[in-house]
């Protein structure tokens, strides 16, 4: 066993660290992160009794092991052969601050330059009539951002225009393309997942030219960029799995009181497929749900509508009115489901004004469906 000991110096003391302590030196993350991370998730997946409870346990543990082995295990490692400091990069702020998870618990806390901190803000500086006003130093005034125009009436007018052609487009696109291959004699729920996957595919292009025309499509690059593989985890893992379980807390609450004052809440997310249907009708209905369907809404709503409001209001103006129209995107669902939407968008929103990033809440949103879809769907 001895052999397996790495004699190392440190403060001029000879020091030894097995292959358990070498496993996570380096840069986040190391070896033994990742070794736990897939170790409790294989356990959760042989113990867990529905695939509920495997996402949502795999959300929480994860988060866990990522916050121990970045701020505690990885630091104890290194520290004993000089790495006591590892290089961190900020997701947000453009200065040289150091970034650790801690920042995830300071963003929710409302710490950060953006005018949505008022609301957090116990001080008696801040006040909730200032987070309705503009930020003169919010970057989408700049005349880049300006949009196609610079009257707020048209502004809106342009946005509800884009919104109800592009929600027109969704629907008579997943009808146009349901009706023959339904009748050709193709399942339903197969023809429901091939006609929603090409009509999501169909409005990428449509997207992006609203943002052309009522935006920037640079910024839109931007907000898409991974960047380092650490900032990139944080923005796709860390934060998301936050927002997760946040966003199923909340929704819990608000069933509760919705079971409590309406009764129990009737949703319509029927779609055709089940377990009992082919692996080819799951795998598409997955692929529908849990990845494009989010990417899609959220380069509308976080990417293009949240900004063209943004512009002529404040961070949070902006965050609700997205969050409206969001919710009636989905009101087919029925009442209750379109107010769970509504939390959820919110959710987004949010960490899309806080981090200046689209990833988080694609990656959050794919989470969401990921467990509505194995609960409601399947």
């Amino acid at each position: 066993m001895g052999e397996n000991l790495q004699l190392i110096v440190y403060e001029g003391q000879q020091r030894s660290i097995g292959p358990f302590g070498r496993s996570f030196l380096g840069s986040f993350p190391s070896k033994g992160t990742l070794v736990f991370i897939v170790l409790l998730l294989s356990m959760n997946f042989i113990l867990a009794n529905s695939w509920f409870s495997f996402f949502l346990f795999s959300l929480i543990y994860i988060f866990f092991v990522v916050y121990l082995s970045y701020n505690y295990i990885e630091p104890h490692f290194n520290s004993k052969i000089g790495m006591a400091n590892r290089e961190r990069n900020s997701i947000f702020s453009n200065n040289d601050e150091p970034l650790n998870l801690g920042d995830i618990g300071r963003l929710f806390h409302g710490y950060g330059k953006s005018k949505v901190k008022q609301l957090w803000d116990l001080s008696g500086e801040g006040s909730l009539k200032g987070i309705f006003e503009i930020d003169p130093e919010n970057t989408l005034t700049n005349p880049e951002f300006i949009g196609a125009s610079d009257k707020k009436w048209i502004s809106w007018l342009i946005i509800f225009s884009f919104f109800v052609f592009w929600w027109v487009a969704l629907q008579i696109g997943a009808l146009i393309i349901f009706l023959p291959l339904y009748l050709v004699g193709i399942s339903e729920g197969l023809a429901i997942s091939v006609s929603g996957l090409l009509s999501y595919i169909i409005l990428i292009p449509l997207t992006l030219l609203f943002i052309y025309i009522d935006g920037s499509l640079d910024r839109i690059k931007e907000m898409l960029r991974f960047g380092s593989v650490k900032r990139t985890l944080i923005l796709i893992l860390a934060i998301p799995i936050v927002v997760t379980i946040i966003d199923w807390i909340l929704t819990f609450i608000y069933t509760v009181l919705w079971i409590g004052i309406f009764g129990e809440p009737s949703i319509n997310t029927d779609m055709g497929t089940y377990w009992e249907s082919s692996s080819i009708d799951i795998a598409l209905l997955f692929l529908l749900v849990a990845i494009v369907a989010p990417i899609v809404e959220e380069l509308m709503f976080r990417g293009y509508i949240l900004d063209a409001i943004n512009r002529k209001h404040s961070d949070w103006t902006a965050i609700i009115w997205s969050s409206i129209l969001f919710g009636f995107l989905h009101f087919l669902g029925g009442p209750f489901y379109i107010g769970s939407t509504f939390i959820g968008g919110i959710i987004y929103g949010w960490i899309r004004v806080r981090t200046g990033s689209l990833l988080p809440s694609i990656a959050g949103h794919m989470m969401w469906n990921i467990m509505a879809l194995s609960l409601t769907y399947l």
